[in-house]
């Protein structure tokens, strides 16, 4: 049987599939939160696939007690759901409508 972990290593990067929204997410992250180490670790986020217009970032249904919302101007742009570690990125919520332009391996 295949371990999590070993699934995990199998899986293309986030920054790879979605290097405009991780481009945007990390700018707006730094931006609202400087020096906040999770926006260093998006890009290397697995990217688990997309589920009802979230980008999973972790196994569908992995907790995210914690959301942080990010703006740009006065508008909300991204949702993101946040680990119980409060340290890593579950799934993103792009709220402004533009097309999530994947680059999928193969």
């Amino acid at each position: 049987m295949e371990s999590h972990t070993s699934h995990e290593k199998s899986l293309p990067h986030l920054g790879d599939v979605c290097p405009d929204l991780v481009k945007d997410v990390v700018t707006l992250l730094r931006e609202s939160s400087p020096g906040d180490p999770i926006a260093g670790s998006i890009a290397d986020l697995p990217f688990h696939g997309v589920c009802r217009g979230y980008v999973l970032t972790a196994p569908k249904g992995a907790p995210t007690p914690s959301v942080i919302e990010l703006e740009l101007g006065d508008e909300a742009v991204f949702l993101l759901g946040i680990d119980p570690s409060h340290s890593v990125v579950t799934w993103v919520d792009v709220l402004d409508g533009r097309d999530l332009r994947l680059t999928l391996p193969g």
